[in-house]
């Protein structure tokens, strides 16, 4: 990985952090934990289909593992 695709994925991980924080999902979390943890979906969904297809698509694939995240810290906070 190197340092454009790292900070491309945190800001792609804090951005939407912010939005399921705005939008009111995760409203228990916080908005430091949304931040945190979809900045790690997005590291994480692209580190998995990284390993599958090394396309443009892997951006699409961080925002989507930060709001799989998500979704799965609203769902233990529950």
């Amino acid at each position: 990985m190197n340092l454009q695709t790292f900070i491309t994925l945190l800001v792609v991980g804090l951005l939407v952090g912010l939005v399921m924080t705005l939008a009111g999902k995760n409203k228990k979390t916080g908005l430091p934990v949304n931040l945190v943890v979809a900045s790690a979906g997005a590291f994480l969904g692209w580190f998995v289909f990284h390993q599958i297809s090394r396309t443009a698509i892997e951006v699409l694939f961080a925002i989507g593992g930060g709001l799989l995240l998500l979704w799965l810290i609203g769902l233990i906070k529950k």
